[in-house]
């Protein structure tokens, strides 16, 4: 499927430079016939007009910047030679964002018909290209807004070179209100306990690996979660009333009560051990 084939990569950080390594390793066996990367930190020599003739192109860069992305191939298609191949004509060009509704507006205004929003929802605490590898998708979930004939090569990257476990299929809307229980609110009470140290220092010389845990996410690129916490605050709002009712009612049970309200919530667990699939998962 991939023979002969053109792949493309603005951004090299964590999931950028994963998606370029995994594709090093099986550029020769696949036949894909070139990776193009557009990257300044890592001094790539490609800019993102170079990739109007790839057949994927992957947007990796900060969420902000993935808008300018996308006016920057719009202009790319504006300014083409008539007499020349349109660039981007056969191009399937999807991102890894962590919000998805303000850039598929921004795609859906540009006209970018072939823009298919996406979301591998794998990462570590740690940023950049130096921290990136190969195996960062294995057994994670990978989100995209559509499946659909146009989007095999897209699904073949994404389950048989990435491995990932699953793709699920999800509207902008409903994937950043999901995002928002799933990631986003624990990354603001991750900042919000590591906070708490603040008040008592000394505390800071008993935690465990509950708390280290619990305070990963903080870890985290800033400019990075400053930008999802930002483009999803009304969502993680929300959410943040709900979960603050569950807290209070949760304290406020009798102790006679306590165990079997615990026992109940710890068997909601068994979600994230795949005992309950979603309707819109291959």
């Amino acid at each position: 499927m991939l023979q002969g084939k053109k792949i493309g990569i603005v951004g090299l950080g964590l999931i950028g430079g994963s998606i370029e390594k995994r594709l090093i390793e099986k550029q020769a066996e696949l036949g894909i016939s070139e990776i193009k990367t557009v990257s300044k930190s890592q001094k790539r020599e490609y800019s993102i007009r170079d990739l109007g003739d790839c057949d994927v192109v992957f947007l990796c860069s900060p969420q902000s910047k993935i808008l300018e992305d996308l006016d920057e191939i719009a202009k790319t298609i504006a300014q083409h030679n008539a007499d020349d191949k349109k660039p981007f004509a056969t191009t399937l060009i999807t991102d890894v964002a962590s919000t998805k509704r303000k850039i598929e507006t921004k795609a859906q205004e540009l006209g970018l018909t072939n823009f298919i929003p996406g979301h591998p929802m794998a990462g570590t605490e740690h940023e950049g290209y130096q921290a990136s590898f190969p195996e960062l998708f294995e057994n994670s979930n990978w989100i995209l807004a559509e499946k659909s004939d146009r989007t095999k090569i897209l699904e073949f990257l994404i389950k048989d070179i990435f491995k990932a476990k699953r793709i699920v299929t999800l509207d902008s809307e409903t994937h950043d209100k999901f995002v928002a229980i799933i990631s986003h609110l624990p990354l603001i009470l991750s900042f919000g306990l590591l906070d708490l140290i603040d008040n008592e220092p000394l505390a800071a010389d008993i935690v465990g690996p509950g708390f280290k845990g619990m305070t990963r996410l903080a870890k985290g690129n800033v400019e990075m979660s400053k930008e999802i916490l930002a483009i999803n605050r009304a969502n993680v709002k929300e959410l943040w009333k709900e979960y603050s009712k569950n807290i209070e009612a949760l304290l406020d049970t009798p102790s006679s009560l306590l165990g079997d309200e615990l026992a109940r919530i710890k068997k909601l667990s068994n979600l994230l051990e795949g005992e309950k699939e979603l309707s819109s998962v291959n």
